[in-house]
């Protein structure tokens, strides 16, 4: 059985058909904001899926979208740069188009669709997943069933509160764990550990590669920097930890490539925080899927369970 995954990214859309025992045969990949405005945008993805649509026998559509709704059914994609973006209902759209039925799911969700079929979900059915990148995100899966709440929201764990940070969120709240956790939160600690030292902000900040980089090669600013956030991490995964009772937590996006040494330091603060019943319980891994086209394998997760629920 045959699907197509289809993964809307800031910088990319991808567009990829799935085999149920062979994996991933095609992808198609373009580059997101090449487009002129939101419909050109929405008319390219259309053009791509035809044209899958039309080489393969697809039984079912899966896309993994920012900011989607499944109370509205709409996805609304805030972040990008057209002036005529507005709520859009993919689902209706490309049934419309293709007449192949259409589920979708937000972006992280989707990532988690992934891990419970493909990867740490094959062993232990009830895990969080927690996606460390840009911003900071997280899902939810109970007895291989994804949680998404009332609208699909379900899993935002970058906007719990910090106690003592009065960090401004992209989302408009203060103190959001996103503000310490994540590659503009490491940015800002580093800021202000070097204003700590000489009095001012750094007229430039470096990347969180180079970040990485520097503490490995023993910068005391940049260890200190890092030892703070996953300490701030683990901190707060004990909370998520006692509400959920999960296996494992499962840890994607491009800062997770990077946990290395810092791992144990998030593992140990977490473990310090649990009840005795929880400790030395869990599995913290970095997810194996992450060089393996999960943002595919996550929507067109989604597609194959279309099937599953029907029978």
């Amino acid at each position: 059985m045959k699907v197509l995954g289809i993964d809307i990214g800031g910088t990319n859309t991808e567009v990829g058909v799935v085999d149920s025992e062979l994996g991933i045969l095609e992808v198609v990949v373009f580059n997101t904001k090449d487009a002129t405005s939101f419909e050109d945008y929405i008319t390219t993805l259309t053009k791509k899926v035809q044209l899958l649509s039309s080489k393969y026998e697809l039984y079912a559509i899966g896309i993994g979208a920012p900011n989607y709704d499944s109370v509205s059914g709409e996805f609304r994609p805030v972040n990008f740069p057209w002036k005529d973006l507005h709520p859009f209902n993919l689902k209706l759209h490309l049934e419309s188009k293709v007449g192949i039925s259409t589920s979708v799911v937000n972006d992280a969700n989707a990532a988690a669709l992934a891990e419970n079929r493909y990867g740490v979900g094959q062993e232990n059915p009830t895990f969080i997943m927690v996606t460390i990148g840009t911003g900071l995100g997280g899902a939810i899966v109970i007895n291989n069933r994804l949680l998404e709440g009332a609208s699909g929201y379900a899993g935002e764990f970058g906007h719990i509160k910090i106690e003592n940070i009065s960090r401004k969120c992209n989302c408009g709240g203060i103190g959001c764990l996103e503000t310490v956790v994540s590659a503009n939160g490491i940015k800002g600690t580093y800021a202000s550990n070097i204003k700590n030292i000489t009095g001012s902000f750094p007229d430039k900040i470096p990347t969180v590669k180079t970040i990485f980089d520097r503490a490995r090669n023993n910068d005391d600013v940049c260890q200190q920097t890092l030892k703070f956030t996953f300490e701030t991490l683990g901190n707060k995964l004990a909370d998520f930890i006692h509400i959920i009772n999960p296996e494992a937590v499962v840890f994607c996006g491009n800062i997770s490539k990077s946990l290395g040494a810092y791992m144990p330091i998030m593992q140990d603060m977490c473990e310090n925080q649990l009840l005795p019943d929880f400790r030395g319980k869990m599995k913290y891994v970095v997810s194996d899927l992450l060089e393996k086209r999960m943002n595919i394998l996550g929507p067109a997760s989604l597609a194959f369970s279309i099937k599953e629920t029907v029978s």
